[in-house]
């Protein structure tokens, strides 16, 4: 079997063969002499060869090429043994050259055919050159015995060797040809990158997204505090790149996933469950307008028949209060149904926590003292304005409707785990265990007058905003609203 990456290099092989030969008969003799007329009869043989099979190499196997070539080489050395000295000439030994050669090209079986090919010439030559002279016959077969044993044990032991390495060489291209299948045909996009930030293997097709990721990568290995994942959205296609340091963070590598299926089936999993709340809401929505347009009509019914007493001041009070009331159910439930944020810009999360405290304190009970504690985190968020100030709003609202005149309501902004957090606590009677569930559940509510849509609203204002709210709580000590939000990177 001949190595199939050996098969280009034929050519070459065979271009240096008479090379090779010129070299070795001409460095042997001395400079100032006459080189011997069959020295350029062996050379001008070598160059024939040579050109011969650069020929036939296109009809014939690379394997029996290679044959051919071996053994005229054995020929060769048999031809400059006979005119160097005969038996004693050293060039016996360029026989072993020639089989550790084969080994290399034709493995074992070719290391043993050489070697056995050599034992055969060497053993006719001795022969011939013997013939009709007066050295002893014994001192003639101990010689043959040593050369024969020399060939046959290279042979062997560089048979064994090339064996070994074919085998390591085969599983080194079939582990190579294994992993770059699998990393080409891998879902995720794979990018490493040096310490100069040049790319050293990327299956991520050339275009913006690869010069993006490439970017973030060449960023995040120069930067030790740098983010390790971000999430990246090109031509309406959303993805995360997760980063990481390797060899002792002299390069990087990045590993990209393709996230806009999972948030199209998220997206349409959160407007399905909007749509079945909204189809419940409807029914509860009908319930809670009844109630007020039928005490505005029976208002209406005493103030007609009241009329001629002068006695309708107070149902007019009372209408106008429940038509207060429809306003705000109607209001909410717009709020509650209108969820998707519309006009996202980065924005300052100070300043959206400003306007949501100044709205509050504009229409909370003005008979209550309530104090309002900060402590303000400096960082943005990608987010509609109006949306997350008016869920801000409604979790003040919430807290001052719990709280005691003189209490504190306390509102915390920071970043933990590369999230935004904003808390809202108050120190009101807090929330009983089993009520914790619902809370966020649309028109459950313990206020008397409430529509139950306040917190309804503010979840799902967060959750559009590729956020989530929680709550802590514990009965008499107060409750705790927390909101995490992506962030967005500082402007440079």
């Amino acid at each position: 079997m001949v190595c199939p990456d050996r098969f280009s290099k034929l050519t070459e092989l065979i271009i240096l063969h008479p090379l090779v030969v010129s070299f070795i008969l001409l460095s042997s003799y001395p400079v100032f002499h006459n080189i011997p007329l069959p020295f350029w009869f062996i050379i001008l043989v070598s160059s024939a060869i040579a050109i011969i099979l650069l020929f036939l190499q296109k009809w014939l196997s690379e394997s029996f090429t290679l044959y051919i070539l071996f053994l005229s080489d054995l020929a060769l050395i048999a031809a400059m043994i006979h005119y160097t000295g005969g038996v004693e000439s050293m060039f016996s030994l360029l026989f072993i050259l020639v089989i550790i050669l084969a080994s290399m090209y034709l493995f074992r079986t070719g290391a043993y055919i050489i070697g056995l090919s050599s034992v055969v010439i060497y053993f006719v030559l001795i022969m011939c050159e013997t013939k009709g002279a007066g050295t002893a016959i014994q001192m003639v077969m101990y010689r043959f015995y040593i050369f024969a044993l020399l060939f046959m044990f290279t042979s062997i032991l560089s048979g064994a060797l090339s064996t070994r390495y074919q085998k390591g060489t085969e599983e080194a291209r079939q582990l190579r040809l294994t992993t770059e299948e699998i990393i080409k045909n891998i879902p995720s996009g794979i990018i490493t990158i040096n310490r100069n930030g040049d790319i050293i293997y990327t299956n991520i097709p050339e275009g913006k997204l690869r010069t993006m990721v490439h970017l973030h990568l060449a960023k995040f290995l120069g930067t030790p505090d740098a983010r390790s994942s971000i999430e990246l959205k090109v031509s309406k296609r959303y993805y995360v790149l997760s980063c990481a340091r390797i060899y002792n963070s002299r390069a990087g590598l990045g590993v990209l996933q393709d996230l806009t299926e999972l948030r199209m089936l998220e997206e349409k999993s959160r407007i399905a469950e909007q749509t079945r709340l909204l189809a419940e809401l409807g029914g509860s929505l009908a319930h809670e307008i009844r109630n007020p347009l039928a005490s505005i009509r029976g208002a209406l019914e005493v103030i007609n028949e009241s009329m001629r007493r002068g006695k309708v001041t107070s149902f007019i009070a009372m209408a106008l209060n429940e038509t207060i009331r429809l306003n705000e159910i109607v209001t909410d439930f717009l709020n509650f149904a209108q969820f998707t944020p519309t006009k996202r810009n980065r924005h300052h999360i100070v300043e959206i926590i400003n306007e949501a405290v100044i709205s509050m304190m504009q229409h909370q009970n003005k008979k209550k003292n309530i104090t309002i504690k900060r402590k303000d985190g400096d960082f943005y968020c990608y987010v509609d304005l109006n949306k997350l100030k008016s869920a801000i709003v409604n979790l003040l609202d919430n807290a001052c409707e719990v709280s005691k005149d003189g209490q504190t309501i306390e509102i915390k902004s920071y970043i933990k785990d590369n999230q935004a957090v904003i808390e809202v606590q108050d120190y009101g009677p807090g929330i009983n265990p089993k009520e914790l569930k619902k809370i966020f559940s649309p028109f459950y509510t313990t206020k008397k007058g409430g529509t139950g849509l306040g917190l309804a609203i503010a979840r799902n204002i967060i959750e559009a905003h590729g956020g989530k709210i929680t709550v802590e709580s514990k009965p008499g000590k107060g409750s705790k609203f927390i909101i995490t939000l992506p962030l967005s990177a500082k402007a440079t």
